[in-house]
């Protein structure tokens, strides 16, 4: 009999503070002015990739990330200045030439390149050259991050054979509108942009990989300012966390128990060498989960999830929630 095992395809994720943003209509996430937040980048495949970013219609760079197989970064600042990712909103008249200026306002784009396989043709070896598309030489960079992972790398290159082109013949992104909603008529309306935030301390080093000029995947995400989101009949009833009151939108603190319902449940996410942990003067150990990291942590939002670090290159995962 044989077996086979699925291999997933690379995945990126917007966080804030490490902590992954609720995803609305299948690629809306909603920040507040000047939030700073990461991308968490993945490559569960057994083949290095290569990563490129595109914000508000334009790449960020004419850098990528490699990411080696199982490892896992949050990138936090642009590749070609140390500035942090930061969400900035701003408003105008709500007029169609408007609209149509900041159509791709908050438009996020990652896109997926496998590395090139070069096929030496033993009649044929004096062919200098030939099996490097690129003009400059290939970059890669380190991310210095907390929490003991593996550092990353990123490239620098002439990417003109990487935008545009036969790209949309390759990708497997499937359609996704991110056009701004239509409402009703307002006299101005509120829109937002990445731009350079404030200084990180995220270094970057060498690496000479060649990839394929094709993109072999892409995710797609829209950041929307918070106050366009839509208020719904979840986001109306709203319950103490602690004690499950009743509560109204304008409380401040729960009047059963007193909890502080200002302070958003964020999920998060630590890591560990150990196969135990104390938390408030219990000893906790961890647990083993038949299930992917990616699964883990949505089905455990705003708990904290601490991760035995040596099995994320296992079969399954060691971890303790609380």
């Amino acid at each position: 009999m044989n077996y086979t095992t699925a291999v997933s395809k690379p995945n990126a994720h917007i966080t804030k503070k490490k902590s992954r943003l609720k995803i609305y209509n299948g690629h809306v996430v909603f920040m507040e002015d000047q939030d700073n937040f990461e991308f968490e980048i993945h490559n569960p495949t057994r083949k290095t990739v290569l990563c490129k970013i595109k914000l508000n219609g334009d790449y960020i760079s004419q850098s990528g990330l490699v990411l080696r197989p199982g490892e896992r970064i949050f990138l936090e600042r642009f590749l070609d200045t140390n500035n942090k990712f930061q969400f900035s909103t701003y408003s105008v008249n709500n007029t169609s030439e408007n609209q149509s200026a900041i159509s791709l306002n908050g438009d996020v784009r990652v896109e997926f390149y496998d590395e090139k396989i070069v096929h030496t043709n033993n009649l044929n070896l004096n062919h200098s050259g030939t099996y490097r598309p690129w003009a400059n030489n290939v970059l890669c960079g380190n991310l210095n991050h907390t929490g003991g992972y593996v550092s990353p790398t990123t490239f620098t290159t002439n990417t003109s054979s990487l935008i545009g082109g036969s790209n949309a013949y390759y990708t497997n992104t499937s359609s996704v509108d991110l056009s701004i909603p239509r409402t009703r008529s307002k006299k101005s309306i509120e829109t937002g942009r990445v731009e350079k935030g404030e200084k990180s301390n995220q270094n970057f080093q060498n690496s000479y990989e060649e990839f394929n000029s094709y993109t072999s995947h892409q995710i797609l995400y829209k950041i929307q300012p918070l106050t366009t989101k839509n208020k719904t009949s979840q986001d109306i009833r709203q319950y103490c966390e602690e004690c499950n009151t009743k509560v109204k939108s304008n409380f401040k603190f729960c009047p059963t128990c007193g909890n502080d319902l200002t302070k958003l449940k964020e999920t998060k996410i630590k890591y560990t060498d150990g196969l135990g942990i104390k938390v408030n003067g219990r000893s906790l150990i961890m647990t083993t989960f038949k299930t992917t990291l990616d699964k883990l942590i949505e089905k455990n939002e705003g708990k904290t999830i601490v991760i035995h670090k040596p099995s994320l290159s296992e079969e399954f995962i060691r971890a303790i929630i609380y």
